[in-house]
């Protein structure tokens, strides 16, 4: 007989999910210990131990559910308009928006995927592939000079994109003169304005 998961599984895994990557970006993961991440979110080790076998397991959720859950999220913003401005400036207002909501989780991707194992970074480079690709092929509709390049140059426009978006979460903070809003404007108005001056 199969057995029956509890009714707050969810919410306990979660609850493990967001501990593990607030203690993985402060301290890092080869510095983090289960024991920490049971005391964050109140449960025993054992308990962590029955939703994730090793320290590895949790990481890889950590940072499969993010990549996944952005991708989807890129998605649906480019699905949002028809010309590819608008879909660029609804692209970047919803990373920005979703990357500051999960600003550990990010940190997490960046700096601990070299600690999982082939196979499984394999599956979240995937995903990274499919945004850089879906993002350089929009990217070369906005400025269709750039198809001459092939979509490699696509791509390197793309990484360009995501680097700067990436890296803000590094510095920028809210309550300043400037909002998350109004910053994923500006990023959008900078990017848009030099893609279209490139030929």
């Amino acid at each position: 007989m199969a057995r029956v998961r509890a009714e707050d599984w969810g919410d306990k895994r979660q609850a493990i999910l967001d501990a593990g990557a607030l203690l993985f970006a402060r301290v890092g993961y080869a510095n983090a210990r289960m024991e920490e991440i049971a005391r964050a979110c109140g449960a025993t080790k054992s308990m962590l131990y029955h939703y994730f076998p090793a320290k590895e397991d949790l990481l890889y959720e950590i940072v499969h559910d993010h990549a996944a859950g952005m991708l989807a999220a890129m998605e649906e913003a480019l699905a949002a308009a028809a010309q590819p401005a608008e879909r660029l400036r609804a692209f970047v207002t919803t990373w920005m928006r979703r990357s500051r909501a999960a600003r550990a989780r990010n940190a997490v991707l960046m700096y601990d995927l070299k600690f999982l194992g082939k196979r499984q970074q394999a599956v979240i480079v995937d995903l990274q592939r499919r945004m850089i690709e879906m993002l350089g092929a929009l990217l070369s509709e906005v400025n269709p000079a750039l198809q001459k390049g092939g979509p490699s140059q696509g791509k390197g426009y793309a990484l360009l994109l995501f680097g700067m978006l990436n890296w803000t979460e590094v510095w920028f903070r809210s309550g300043g003169p400037e909002g998350p809003e109004e910053l994923a404007e500006r990023i959008y108005r900078l990017f848009h304005a030099g893609l279209a001056a490139e030929r």
